[in-house]
């Protein structure tokens, strides 16, 4: 792995671990109200309207697991081990739920979360193609070689 994809990976970890604090501070991001405004846009939608109003009863809930899901999966972005790739599957289902989630109460979700989906994308094939433990090994500092 290049040095420039480990420093992508790490942005990505850090971007993730203040999203994930930003949801215990409404001021930036209020999930409860969210939640309540996708349950009204969702609402009579077959399956997702009644998720979606499962899920506004719970604004705790949801935030203390969305929370610790975006931190811990940007921690182990950040350490760079083996949980790499789990971690980036479950970036991508995490963002896909949000999108349908949110999508009708919050159009541009599609573009706030693209940014994100793309580089979980291009990480995942990245990882993928590397030997194995090769994508596990940190670059050193100041080589832009591959591993």
């Amino acid at each position: 792995m290049t040095k420039r994809i480990l420093i992508l990976q790490r942005v990505v970890g850090v971007l993730y671990i203040i999203a994930g604090v930003g949801k215990f501070f409404p001021q930036l991001e209020s999930v409860e109200k969210r939640l309540d405004d996708a349950a009204d846009a969702n609402h009579g939608i077959a399956v997702i309207g009644d998720f979606t109003e499962w899920l506004a009863k719970y604004p705790m809930g949801v935030t203390v697991f969305v929370a610790a899901a975006m931190i811990g999966s940007g921690l182990v972005l950040i350490r760079n081990r083996e949980l790499v790739l789990p971690a980036l599957y479950g970036q991508l289902a995490m963002l896909v739920c949000f999108v349908i989630v949110l999508v009708a109460s919050v159009p541009q979700i599609l573009v706030l979360d693209a940014a994100f989906f793309a580089a979980a994308i291009y990480l995942t094939v990245v990882h993928r193609r590397a030997p194995a433990g090769a994508s596990h090994v940190p670059a050193e500092a100041g080589a832009d070689t591959e591993t």
